[in-house]
């Protein structure tokens, strides 16, 4: 099975969102949300109360339109000036992994390399790392999308079962996991440049920028 992807900026932003508000920054989206909404609830009626209304305000624009917005724009200029997302990705679903093209270049991500496998907003996300995922999003997988998926995680359900044998027969289980450091220094170009990656720093410099 192959084909093929071209991230748009609107796919970049989704990716970008999943990973912001996930974990503990998902937990503490979730407690200034409630900070907001008390502070406004609390103002109403209040003969002091505008204060309290107006930081609620201020607490809940931050986290659902500003740093949002910031988000687009900055996954947008992604999409514009990165020469990555100017031309196709191809890939091609085989027993041993999944063949990635991008231009002169190619690699194979074996199926024992995936950390896990999640959809959000329309994107399926196939994880090599906590922070690093090739991104599919479902118009470009199209109609055999439920296929895909399915072959996709019979491999990789198979590579974790693989994994767990070899460990249980006293076997070289290095060569069945999912994410060592040897691994990850000796990733290939064409993987690197056809994953996305979102930093916890860089999310960081967006809240303090926002603040």
């Amino acid at each position: 099975m192959k084909f093929h992807t071209q991230l748009k900026a609107k796919d970049i932003f989704k990716f970008s969102l999943a990973y912001t508000y996930s974990g503990v920054q998902a937990i503490l989206t979730i407690f200034m949300l409630g900070v907001g909404a008390y502070m406004i609830v609390h103002g109403i009626g209040q003969p002091e109360g505008q204060t309290n209304i107006i930081f609620g305000v201020v607490v809940i624009a931050l986290f659902v339109v500003i740093n949002p917005l910031m988000i687009y724009v900055k996954a947008k200029k992604q999409a514009i000036e990165n020469p990555v997302y100017k031309n196709p990705t191809y890939y091609t679903l085989r027993d041993d992994g999944i063949f990635v093209e991008l231009g002169e270049e190619s690699a194979t991500i074996e199926w024992n390399r995936v950390y896990k496998i999640t959809h959000f907003m329309g994107l399926t996300l196939l994880y090599t790392g906590k922070q690093q995922a090739f991104v599919f999003p479902d118009y470009e997988l199209g109609d055999d999308r439920e296929k895909m998926l399915d072959y996709m995680k019979e491999h990789i359900k198979e590579a974790r079962k693989k994994a767990v044998q070899a460990q249980t027969e006293g076997g070289d289980i290095s060569k069945y996991s999912k994410a060592s450091t040897e691994t990850e220094q000796e990733e290939t170009e064409v993987e690197k440049e056809t994953q996305i990656e979102e930093s916890e720093s860089e999310v960081q410099e967006n809240s303090e920028g926002e603040e």
